[in-house]
C-alpha cells in the first residue's frame, strides 16, 4: 500500500541530543555514576513514571533527590536536565513543512514536561515557532498520552486517535528497538542512523 502518513521521533531525529552534557551537569551537582543512573531499577522507574505522566515534575525531582541523597534545587535540576537538548535545524523544519503537502505528518516522542517546555523554548528562540504543534499535524508526547515507546500502546493510540492505517504509515526513530516494535505491529519503519534530511531525500518522499 502507498505511504500516506509519516511518524517521526523527535530527540535525535528532529532535535539534536547531547546526553553527555546532562550526565556531566549532574556529575557537577554531585550525582554519582551518571552514565548508569537513570537506567538503574528505581531511577528507571521514576523516569518511566515521569515520561508517562504518572509523576509531576516536582515529584520526579523529589524522587531523584531522595534516591541520590542530594538536595538539587528545581532550577538547578531543570538546567542540568535540559542541557542535553540541542538545536532544531531550520532545514528539518522546512522538510516537515514540505512533507505535509503530500502526507499527514505526526510526532511520537518519549518526553517529559521539562523537556517539552525546553524544546518549545528552543523553537521560540531560534525559529519564532511556539511549539512542535505548529510543525506537525499532531504531536503525541508520552507524558500526555500515558504510554512510551517501545510499549505497543504508544503506536496504537495514534491509530485510534487519527484513524490512519499502519500499513500506510512510515515510522522514523533512532532507537532500533522502537523501530523493530513498530515493524512488528505492521508499520513501515526506518532506523535513523544518520541525518534525517539525508534519509528522507534517499527515500524520495
Amino acid at each position: 500500500m502507498p505511504i500516506k502518513n509519516l511518524i517521526f521521533d523527535l530527540g535525535g531525529v528532529i532535535i539534536d541530543l547531547h546526553v553527555h552534557k546532562t550526565r556531566e551537569a549532574f556529575q557537577d551537582l554531585g550525582m554519582p555514576d551518571t552514565a548508569n543512573w537513570f537506567v538503574a531499577n528505581q531511577q528507571a522507574s521514576l523516569l518511566n513514571d515521569y515520561e508517562t505522566g504518572k509523576l509531576s515534575t516536582e515529584e520526579f525531582i523529589a524522587g531523584i533527590n531522595k534516591e541520590s541523597g542530594l538536595d538539587i534545587s528545581d532550577e538547578q535540576f531543570y538546567r542540568a536536565w535540559t542541557t542535553m537538548l540541542g538545536r532544531v535545524k531550520s532545514e528539518r523544519i522546512q522538510m516537515l513543512k514540505e512533507l505535509r503537502d503530500n502526507y499527514r505528518v505526526y510526532a511520537l516522542s518519549n518526553i517529559n514536561a521539562m523537556h517539552a517546555h525546553a524544546c518549545h523554548t528552543i523553537l521560540q528562540r531560534d525559529h519564532d515557532i511556539f511549539s512542535f504543534h505548529e510543525i506537525f499535524d499532531l504531536v503525541f508526547y508520552s507524558h500526555e498520552i500515558g504510554s512510551r515507546k517501545p510499549e505497543p500502546e504508544a503506536w496504537l493510540k495514534i491509530l485510534d486517535r487519527t484513524g490512519i492505517l499502519k500499513e500506510e504509515t512510515l515510522f522514523f526513530d533512532d532507537n532500533l528497538t522502537n523501530v523493530d516494535v513498530a515493524a512488528s505491529l505492521g508499520f513501515e519503519a526506518k532506523f535513523v542512523d544518520r541525518e534525517i534530511l539525508e534519509i528522507v531525500h534517499t527515500l524520495e518522499l
